[in-house]
Order: C-alpha cells, then sequence, then structure tokens
C-alpha cells in the first residue's frame, strides 16, 4: 500500500494483499477488484483508512509522541538484538501499549529511522515496511481520475454487507 499524507489529508493506494487483511479474502477481493490502482481520499480520522494508528506510526514525530517515546512517564522501550529487516541491519525497540506488543525496528547503520512496525495483540498480527525516508515528499498530490472518496468506499462496503445480509427471495 502507498499513503501520502498532506496537512490533515491523507490518500490511501491499497493493494490487493492490504484489502483482504483488512476485509479477508472473499469480500477483500471484490473490493480490491472495484478500487484497483485508486487512492482513497480521506482524512487522518477515518477507520477504513486505517484510523489514526496507520497514520501517526507514518509521521515519525507523531508516532514519537503518541507512543510516549519523547516522555518519561510509562512504559519504556525495551532495546533487541541486531538482525535483518529487508536487507538492512536493524534494532528492535519493543514495549506494550494498551494490551498490544509494538516493536519498532530501527536501522543500525547510519541516522537512525524505523523500517517496520509490528502491533501483536492476541491472534493479531500486523507489520507495515516502512521506506524512503530523507526523500523529498512530492508537492502533487494523486490526481482526481485516479482517487474515489472515503464516502464512496463506505457506500460500496455497505451495499456489500446489505447484499450479503438480505439474499433475495426466492419465489414458490
Amino acid at each position: 500500500m502507498r499513503l501520502i499524507k498532506h496537512g490533515k489529508t491523507i490518500w490511501l493506494k491499497p493493494d490487493a494483499a492490504f484489502w483482504k487483511a483488512q476485509l479477508g479474502p472473499e469480500a477483500g477481493g471484490k473490493v480490491a477488484e472495484k478500487f484497483e490502482g485508486r487512492y482513497i481520499k480521506g482524512t487522518a480520522r477515518d477507520p477504513e483508512l486505517g484510523g489514526k494508528g496507520l497514520t501517526t506510526a507514518c509521521d515519525l514525530d507523531a508516532f514519537r509522541a503518541a507512543s510516549g517515546a519523547m516522555s518519561t512517564p510509562g512504559p519504556r522501550w525495551k532495546r533487541g538484538h541486531e538482525h535483518k529487516v529487508g536487507g538492512h541491519r536493524a534494532v528492535p525497540v519493543t514495549r506494550t501499549q494498551d494490551k498490544a506488543r509494538v516493536t519498532m525496528h530501527v536501522s543500525a547503520d547510519g541516522k537512525p529511522y524505523p523500517l517496520r512496525l509490528e502491533r501483536k495483540a492476541g491472534a493479531n498480527h500486523d507489520e507495515i515496511d516502512l521506506g524512503h525516508f530523507d526523500h523529498p515528499v512530492p508537492r502533487d498530490t494523486p490526481p482526481k481520475d485516479h482517487t474515489v472518496s472515503v464516502k464512496q468506499l463506505r457506500r460500496h462496503l455497505q451495499d456489500s454487507q446489505s447484499q450479503q445480509e438480505d439474499p433475495p427471495s426466492e419465489s414458490v
């Protein structure tokens, strides 16, 4: 998936794997087909776009503030043993937050920057690989002909769900 944040507006371009992980194989496959190659435009608060957690994780300053990395109260990050993430040397730092184990894998070479964010809570395990740090942010936002609103996504999801709940009646 690709995420672009400009002010309070975000554009999310999910791939099929993202949709299937979020909605299940069948429903996710249908949504992926319907919105293939399109950005979904909304705000950082829209739950369909990952809600606050996803957009905060992709904003390093917001992530530091939300995770308590810049404050002393609360659980502390614990450093793990060096390993590889995507071919890069990395050091994991882990803490428990809201009954979930959160691990940020940070580059061990040069300037420290996040390579991967993991969150484990019960049977759920989410993992996001991060990249393009220190690259200039494009000034342009995705074009309108490659964008659908989060309202259009909501309508599609609601229509799909109501079709599943209310099968067509059979004549007798």
